[in-house]
């Protein structure tokens, strides 16, 4: 009998330069052993952190793309979704995670960041977005984007054990079964804070370090979602993504234009092969 290689279908935009979504999707996923389907939802020149970036919607497009996949009888182990291009895509995630046979659903509702929407984004597709929630098996917002969700006002992602508990049992609340809060910070240490769905709530702590970089958010779910393929549990998870965004960005510092280009993760990735990352 023929091996079975593992399949994800991955919503998300390309971006040309500034890496993330997409280009990071596909060879982090790639390199935990796991073939990458993609459904591109938006093309960028650059993400949209660079200034004058250009922005080309693909929803006129993606229902026949998905059509044919449906005529070549594709199925998939996880539907992961990160930026949409447009409200109606919102309803294509759903499509897609309702009419494939899916394993599980990873919905990263990349909305903002800092306390601040992303400039694609409206107040309207913010809404729209809990209709996917309430269906995601999985679902990993930043702190500005659990706040928008439950509607709090920001206050930066500074958060008790308590605060973070409670965003993520409102998040539960919506419907999802699993939540990962991103992004909380406690003096000199990050907080990934999550509730699993059969194992309760938990945090994993790693160091803080005092510079930022574009594209962690989606390469910490994007080592996330190759553990969840691969059998391993969400904590053990969250913990891979972490301190693989953490070794990234700590080697990311001596690369030329890292900080414009995005996390250098390619050289770490060969660690990704067991499905989770172990330094």
């Amino acid at each position: 009998m023929a091996k079975r290689l593992p399949r994800v279908a991955a919503v998300h935009d390309i971006s040309g330069y500034g890496k993330c979504a997409l280009t990071v999707a596909i060879p982090v996923i790639s390199a935990a052993g796991i073939e990458v389907c993609p459904i591109p939802t938006a093309l960028l020149s650059t993400n949209t952190s660079i200034e004058g970036f250009t922005f080309f919607d693909f929803t006129p497009h993606i229902d026949k793309y998905i059509d044919h996949w449906h005529k070549l009888g594709l199925k998939f182990d996880c539907v992961y979704s990160g930026f949409l291009g447009s409200k109606e895509q919102i309803n294509t995630v759903i499509r897609v995670i309702k009419e494939f046979d899916s394993g599980i659903s990873v919905v990263d509702p990349v909305m903002g960041d800092h306390g601040r929407l992303f400039k694609t984004y409206t107040p309207e597709m913010c809404r729209e977005l809990v209709r996917l929630i309430t269906i995601a098996d999985y679902i990993t917002p930043n702190v500005t984007e659990g706040c928008i969700i439950t509607g709090r006002e920001w206050q930066g992602p500074e958060l008790a054990e308590k605060e973070s508990k409670s965003i993520c049992e409102e998040i539960r609340a919506l419907g999802t079964k699993n939540v990962v809060l991103t992004g909380v910070i406690r003096k000199d240490k990050l907080f990934n804070c999550g509730i699993d769905k059969e194992k309760g709530y938990f945090e994993e702590e790693i160091d803080r370090l005092p510079y930022n970089m574009s594209g962690t958010g989606d390469l910490f779910t994007s080592v996330m979602v190759a553990g969840l393929v691969r059998g391993y549990s969400l904590q053990e998870s969250v913990a891979s993504a972490a301190h693989f965004v953490l070794d990234a960005m700590t080697y990311s510092n001596d690369i030329e234009d890292a900080f414009a280009r995005g996390v250098a993760f390619e050289p770490l990735a060969y660690k990704l092969g067991e499905g989770i990352y172990r330094p």
